[in-house]
């Protein structure tokens, strides 16, 4: 278990002056479960992406007026709308009032009560306003959908060869990495913006993670070895939490596919829906795609195969070795050079 010494959250509990609500904080592993009441103004934020709901519930409602046998034209004759308006509800450009809704799922004889209920609790979901809207204006939309898979997502796999993932970083560590990736004036809302990430999916019932570092992001010192010791403490620790599966790819392991792209793959426990596949690019930030709306076929499943593939590679139990080697490592270059000596970091 992890060490009450160590909590996931290395930071300290204060709430950024850029936050508009309380921020959720983990106690550790001493069994005592976090406080969590993420909200703002008031109003509860929802944990996943109200535009991930609308196109939930747009799929749905073309699978049902598919299954009742109707053409859009005849929904919107009978219906008494425009075929733009339905044309537009149906590929998520447009919301749907309640009212409307209850009245379209009664032209599609949907009587249980549960479906019913299931519909309408989406389409009030699909009108909340995002946790992450505060952050859209120094991130890209690609990036902002993304939060919203990740947000969704039942199991979420990171394949990282340069860096620490994001949502495995520290404090020290994102900083450092973020002064020289982000204009000055953004530093701190970007750096919120991954800690915020960090406590909605380290929460009870949150999605299993499964996470696969190249050895080159725990040799290459970021920040200095005071600052690269602790994010590999982090490392081992967070290896042992319950929702996440920790790997290190040796550079034994010589070269395998896309080993030189940051990628994410996300999965929901609706079977129905696709994998979804999140590129990062030195030059566009993100890039996501789903299904096959990529560069050649089915770009999720090939990289969901890649992703598999090094994961034989990369075996779970060798990972504290290659951590504790890392971190025996930094410690020589610390006394090799006294003026980048580790403190503050006692065992």
């Amino acid at each position: 278990m992890l060490s009450s010494r160590w909590p996931l959250c290395t930071r300290p509990v204060a709430v950024s002056p850029h936050a508009k609500s309380p921020r959720a904080y983990w106690q550790g592993a001493s069994g005592q479960a976090f406080h969590r009441d993420v909200h703002d103004g008031g109003t509860q934020v929802p944990l996943t992406d109200p535009a991930l709901q609308r196109r939930k519930l747009r799929d749905q409602l073309r699978r049902l007026r598919e299954s009742a046998g109707f053409t859009q034209r005849d929904v919107a004759n009978e219906m008494e709308w425009s075929l733009s308006k339905l044309i537009r509800i149906e590929s998520g450009r447009n919301g749907i009032s309640i009212t409307d809704l209850k009245a379209l799922i009664a032209h599609y004889q949907v009587t249980d009560p549960d479906q019913v209920n299931r519909l309408v609790s989406m389409a009030r979901a699909a009108r909340e306003r995002p946790w992450w809207d505060r952050y859209r204006d120094i991130a890209n939309p690609a990036f902002l959908l993304s939060l919203g898979y990740e947000g969704a997502a039942s199991i979420i796999r990171t394949f990282e060869p340069i860096l620490v993932p994001g949502l495995l970083q520290t404090e020290e560590y994102a900083h450092e990495v973020l002064r020289l990736t982000t204009p000055p004036e953004q530093v701190e809302m970007r750096a919120e913006l991954r800690f915020e990430r960090q406590d909605r999916l380290l929460r009870p019932d949150g999605p299993q993670m499964h996470f696969i570092l190249d050895e080159n992001s725990i040799t290459r010192v970021v920040g200095g070895p005071a600052v690269m010791r602790r994010q590999l403490k982090r490392l081992k620790e967070l290896a042992d939490h319950p929702q996440i599966s920790l790997r290190v790819l040796p550079f034994t392991a010589g070269l395998y596919r896309h080993f030189r792209t940051s990628y994410v793959l996300f999965e929901f426990e609706d079977p129905e829906e696709d994998v979804v596949l999140f590129i990062e690019r030195p030059n566009q930030d993100a890039i996501v795609r789903e299904g096959v709306d990529w560069a050649e076929d089915d770009a999720s499943a090939r990289f969901l195969e890649a992703f598999f593939d090094i994961e034989q590679l990369a075996r779970k139990d060798a990972a504290p070795a290659l951590l504790e080697s890392a971190l025996s490592r930094i410690s020589q270059v610390a006394s090799a050079d006294p003026d980048s000596a580790v403190t503050g970091d006692s065992d």
